[in-house]
C-alpha cells in the first residue's frame, strides 16, 4: 500500500505558480488539472508485488499558502488526486472477495473503481530568472498522504484498503509573467 500512496503522490505533483507572490510577501495559490498515473503494483499478505492495478487518467486539484522570502518561498500544500481503475492484474491464485478467500486463476481482470490520495505537503522552493522575465523554480517537499483504494470485481469489492504514510515530491518549472 505505501507505494501506492508513493505512486499517486508522485504521479502528478501539482505545481502552484505564484503569480501573486512578491519578495517578503505571503500568497495563496490554487491548481488543477489532468494526471497520468503510473500503474502501482501491490503487497498482499506477505508477497511483494502480489499484483498490480491498471488505472485510467485522472484528475488532481489543491491549494498552497506560503511565504516569498525573496529567492526562497516555504509554504504549505494540500492536494487531492482521483484515478479510475480498469483492470486488475493477479500474480498469485489467491483473490480475496467479500471477505472470504477464493482461488482464481492468475491474470487480468476488468475491474471498476477509483484510487484516491489526499496530501498535506510542506514544500520549500528556489526561485531564480528576472521578474519581469522567464523564471524558473526548483524545490521539494515532505508530508503525509492518505491513500485509498477501492474496487469491484463483479458484485462484492473485493479490494477496499487505505493507508497513510510518508510522502514526498519534486518541484520544478518555469514560468514567465503575462503582464
Amino acid at each position: 500500500m505505501r507505494k501506492l500512496a508513493i505512486s499517486l503522490a508522485l504521479a502528478s505533483t501539482a505545481l502552484a505558480s505564484p503569480a501573486l507572490a512578491r519578495d517578503d510577501q505571503w500568497y495563496v495559490g490554487v491548481d488543477g488539472g489532468a494526471m497520468i498515473v503510473e500503474d502501482p503494483s501491490l503487497e498482499i499478505s506477505t508477497l511483494q508485488d502480489a499484483a498490480s492495478i491498471d488505472t485510467n487518467k485522472g484528475y488532481d486539484f489543491g491549494g498552497v499558502v506560503g511565504y516569498d522570502f525573496g529567492g526562497f518561498r516555504l509554504e504549505s500544500e494540500v492536494s487531492y488526486r482521483q484515478a479510475d481503475t480498469k483492470g486488475f492484474t493477479s500474480q498469485t491464485a489467491q483473490i480475496t472477495s467479500g471477505g472470504s478467500t477464493a482461488l482464481q486463476p492468475a491474470g487480468f481482470y476488468s475491474v471498476t473503481g477509483n484510487a484516491s490520495a489526499l496530501s498535506f505537503m510542506v514544500n520549500g522552493v528556489l526561485d531564480f530568472g528576472e521578474d519581469d522575465g522567464i523564471q524558473g523554480f526548483v524545490g521539494g517537499g515532505a508530508g503525509v498522504a492518505r491513500v485509498d483504494v477501492q474496487t469491484v470485481l463483479a458484485a462484492p469489492a473485493f479490494l477496499d484498503d487505505s493507508d497513510t504514510g510518508f510522502a514526498w515530491q519534486a518541484l520544478a518549472g518555469v514560468r514567465t509573467p503575462l503582464s
